[in-house]
């Protein structure tokens, strides 16, 4: 895969990690979703069950980053594990308790306290 755009990833023991590191504008451009199936097929090819989406560098986003965090979230429910966002800014938050993801999964301050919200 080439350098990433809008995502990094990383895993640490059975958690996967991703991190937003491109502009939210770029993430209705069919590159993200392409860097994006990538990213998720790096998922599949660990033994890493959980996932934590870093949005530290994102200060709002949209409904295409609504869509990949359902994507994910069915993705490691499969495997039986459990999605935790962290870093979120105040209007990300507002965005996410709009669409009443806030319900569904834990949102952090840091990843540390996401590592324990999903290992709980």
């Amino acid at each position: 895969m080439s350098r990433p755009k809008y995502f990094t990833v990383e895993c640490a023991d059975d958690i996967v990690i991703f991190s937003a590191i491109g502009s939210i504008g770029g993430l209705v451009e069919d590159a993200a979703r392409t860097e994006w199936d990538a990213l998720l097929n790096q998922v599949d090819a660990t033994d890493a069950k959980h996932a934590i989406i870093d949005l530290g560098a994102l200060d709002y986003f949209g409904s295409i980053m609504l869509e990949l965090l359902v994507v994910l979230w069915k993705r490691v429910g499969a495997k039986g594990g459990k999605l935790a966002l962290c870093n979120v800014s105040p209007v990300g938050l507002e965005i996410l308790q709009t669409a009443k993801f806030d319900t569904l999964w834990p949102i952090e301050l840091n990843r540390e306290l996401a590592m324990k919200a999903v290992r709980s």
